[in-house]
């Protein structure tokens, strides 16, 4: 908690949020208090922040483009940013195409709309999952 000590102000928010969820007294708490399927979800969005704040930093090259066919809200925020449901028809480097469903953290300010091209990068854990990058300029 830092009461006494000195505060790591390089410490990411994402970061803080995870270790109060998941370790120490609170991690202790949310486990005795809110149900598993609740602190998944918790965990889940916290993950799609940390690619989405991963990607927007360019720490990740672009690995295939998709058109957004539909989108959904899901009515989950993140910071006031929403989590959807991105229906993409997807277009890899090598030319490969394939339809592929993702529940993703997009920005308020650039939410993507059917037709729209849309940048995809590998997931680094899991580099067979491909994460949403933003809006491509046309």
């Amino acid at each position: 908690m830092g009461l006494f000590g000195k505060k790591n102000k390089s410490d990411n928010a994402l970061d803080q949020a995870d270790q109060l969820m998941n370790k120490g007294l609170t991690g202790m708490l949310m486990k005795g208090f809110i149900p598993k399927e609740q602190r998944d979800r918790m965990n889940q969005s916290l993950a799609s922040a940390k690619n989405a704040q991963l990607a927007e930093a360019g720490g990740l090259p672009i690995t295939a483009t998709g058109i957004v066919i539909s989108i959904t809200d899901t009515g989950k925020l993140v910071n006031f940013d929403p989590i959807v449901i991105l229906v993409l028809q997807v277009t890899e480097q090598e030319g490969t195409q394939y339809q592929k469903s993702m529940e993703t953290l997009v920005s308020k300010m650039q939410i993507p709309r059917p037709g729209d091209r849309v940048g995809l990068g590998q997931h680094p854990a899991n580099p067979a999952e491909l994460i949403y990058m933003g809006l491509l300029s046309s």
